[in-house]
């Protein structure tokens, strides 16, 4: 009698289990089923996904400018003058070439001691220590600047080369209003994506339903012009010829899926 009871409790424990394993697995292939299919009132929705690139050619219209003025002194005091005057001279050109205010910008400066050791000659072993002392002052200020009218950019740069500074970067050409262009670049990415799923469905035998989802990768590529440390013998009366700005190409990609009937 005992172990007709046992038995029919190993039974029962091992019923229970085989269950719960058919659920496990059930639960897994359902999951798994959601990942391929979307849902909808409680049925499994077939859908249709394409994808579609478009890009949009632009002339850059912007140039930006990026500058460094460095100056040397006895005292901090000395050198931040000495850098004073140089901005103030570089404010004012950049002032007479009819660029505004809101595009020029301050991005960083400050006045830093320069260290020298007084390490004097010995023959002894091992030499004693020399003292950091302070020798002077470097003071910097950098400014970048924003050229509406791009064919100006070579020009500006040789005038701001022309007042001494030796430390400038650029032209870099871009497109001010890029996000226009970007939606235009979407807006043909998404006709061209639409008419591929027009094209597939008809081949398909089926009907486009409604738009379950939508994604988008995409970015512009500007064309760069690196920087340049001028000397006085780069800077001379020729004239600054106007430099070649390229294109720029905006790129939209965009994947739609369709619900299909």
């Amino acid at each position: 009698m005992e172990t007709i009871t046992t038995n029919k409790k190993f039974i029962k424990v091992t019923t229970i289990l085989v269950a719960l394993l058919c659920l496990l697995v059930l639960a897994m292939f359902v999951n798994q089923v959601k990942g391929k299919h979307n849902w909808k009132n409680g049925q499994v929705q077939s859908t249709i996904s394409v994808t579609a690139d478009a890009d949009v050619m632009a002339i850059p219209d912007v140039a930006v400018i990026n500058l460094s003025i460095e100056k040397e002194g006895k005292t901090s005091k000395e050198a931040q003058n000495l850098v004073n005057e140089m901005v103030t001279k570089t404010l004012t050109y950049i002032k007479d070439q009819k660029i505004e205010d809101k595009d020029v910008k301050s991005q960083y400066g400050g006045v830093n001691p320069k260290y020298k050791n007084n390490q004097i000659y010995c023959i002894t072993y091992p030499c004693p220590q020399g003292e950091m002392v302070i020798v002077g002052y470097t003071a910097t200020q950098s400014i970048t600047i924003k050229i509406r009218n791009a064919d100006n950019a070579n020009e500006v740069r040789t005038g701001l080369a022309n007042l001494g500074i030796t430390n400038i970067s650029g032209p870099t050409f871009s497109i001010d209003d890029e996000d226009a262009l970007r939606d235009q670049a979407r807006s043909q990415a998404i006709e061209k994506a639409r008419t591929k799923a027009k094209i597939l469905a008809k081949e398909l035998h089926v009907r486009l339903g409604d738009v379950v989802s939508f994604s988008e990768n995409g970015g512009g590529y500007s064309m760069m012009y690196g920087g340049v440390m001028m000397d006085k013998a780069m800077v001379s009366s020729v004239p600054a010829p106007v430099l070649p700005k390229g294109e720029n190409k905006i790129t939209s990609s965009v994947t739609i899926t369709y619900e299909i009937k």
